[in-house]
């Protein structure tokens, strides 16, 4: 095919990488100040000024239920497209290509592709011609894990959306090859089965059949069973975990401030939602600390630092813990009012009590904190969860600039 630039085979890469390049400037061209969501199965080096790319027709198309390589190679493919300035990318959760036939014996290789696809910066199941590839379809127990992998998506929107930012800002992706986070440890250079996703949290996706295990790499620092909060492991070397197909391992290091939010049905769907940030404190005498941020999530005004940044850091002592929560509103940006935040730290033990900003907050039950999310905390409150060995605060965000000042004493 002849192009008016030359011959196709001399441009096919930059003629997707104008394609994109068109549709952003023409569809902004036509929305002032709307922000664009475009997704491309081609294009070259720059793309990422425009849209975002996904690794095409995944699956096996002769036999869909022999996916399970072709799910394997997924990590190591969405890895290379991180290091390659490429950070927003996704799979099709399936595998996309070959009819599905026999839903029953698919729904293995589709919960795990699933528990994998949440990972990815952008979130979608797709398949090719009539198979739809509802969860439902899948079976009962299929769509209970799914439920459960798309819920925990939705609760660490605040810690992706976060990272969406610093990747525009700085070119970093979310799914982060090991190596780019630990490049003296030479056992990084040749992990391919996990990733980083961010700086706090490691995830190893399980890519076998019947698989009840996965041996997983940690580096340097102790990394703690996110999914229970309290087991904690050594860095530095292999370690295998349990891995029942209700199960994707994920680990948090030590030291990391995670914010959270309720489980919604969509983004937006309630308004002025609250923040809970779980910290993972650090060793006495060392911080741990992040930057939260938010914008309208709609229009462009992000590229003009239209926005809020909320710090969080937590100072660890011998017997205390001193948590600072500053918020800084940006350019005329409009916070959400009246709202909460919350911090879950989890300890040893319930401490002795707890103040803020100097004043003793009063303990109450946690079930009366965890249902009262939505009613705004003119007094703070904190309680003790025994089984999660948490203490939980809650209490008022500022709405526009100020800091908060949480000290938590331990008997």
């Amino acid at each position: 095919m002849k192009h008016y630039l030359g011959m196709h085979d001399e441009i096919h890469n930059v003629y997707g990488f104008t394609w994109d390049k068109v549709v952003t400037e023409q569809f902004e061209k036509r929305n002032p100040g709307k922000r664009v969501f475009q997704m491309t199965r081609a294009a070259y080096a720059g793309m990422q000024r425009y849209t975002f790319g996904w690794s095409g027709d995944s699956g096996d198309g002769n036999d869909i239920l022999n996916g399970w390589e072709k799910l394997a190679n997924q990590i190591p493919l969405g890895l290379s497209a991180g290091m390659g300035l490429i950070p927003f990318w996704t799979t099709d959760i399936s595998g996309y290509c070959g009819d599905i036939k026999d839903r029953e014996a698919m729904a293995e290789l589709y919960v795990r592709w699933m528990q994998f696809g949440i990972f990815n910066p952008l979130s979608r199941a797709h398949h090719e011609g009539n198979n739809a590839v509802e969860p439902w379809t899948f079976g009962p127990e299929a769509e209970k894990l799914c439920r459960e992998a798309i819920s925990l998506k939705y609760k660490l929107h605040p810690y992706i959306y976060s990272y969406a930012r610093n990747a525009w800002d700085t070119g970093l992706p979310l799914m982060r090859a090991l190596v780019l986070e630990y490049p003296d440890d030479r056992e990084t250079y040749y992990v391919e089965g996990e990733f980083m996703f961010g700086k706090e949290l490691l995830v190893a996706p399980v890519v076998e059949k019947d698989a009840l295990t996965k041996e997983v790499y940690l580096p340097v620092g102790e990394w703690i069973n996110y999914h229970d909060k309290k087991t904690a492991f050594r860095g530095k070397q292999w370690i295998t975990c349990d891995a029942p197909l209700n199960v994707v391992p994920v680990f948090v290091k030590k030291g990391s401030i995670i914010p959270t939010m309720p489980v919604m049905q969509f983004i937006g769907q309630v308004e002025n939602y609250p923040v809970i940030f779980e910290v993972f404190p650090a060793a006495a005498g060392k911080s741990a600390s992040f930057d939260l941020y938010e914008d309208d999530g709609e229009t462009n005004n992000y590229k003009s630092d239209i926005c809020q940044w909320t710090t969080i850091k937590c100072v660890s002592s011998a017997d205390s813990w001193d948590i600072s929560v500053s918020e800084k509103a940006l350019n005329g940006f409009d916070p959400q009012q009246n709202r909460n935040l919350g911090i879950r730290i989890y300890l040893a033990q319930c401490p002795s009590s707890v103040t803020f900003n100097g004043v003793k907050a009063k303990k109450v039950n946690a079930k009366n904190i965890e249902d009262g999310w939505y009613e705004i905390s003119y007094k703070i409150y904190w309680s003790w969860d025994e089984i999660e060995s948490a203490c939980l605060i809650k209490f008022a965000a500022s709405g526009t600039v100020g800091t908060s000042l949480v000290k938590i004493i331990s008997r």
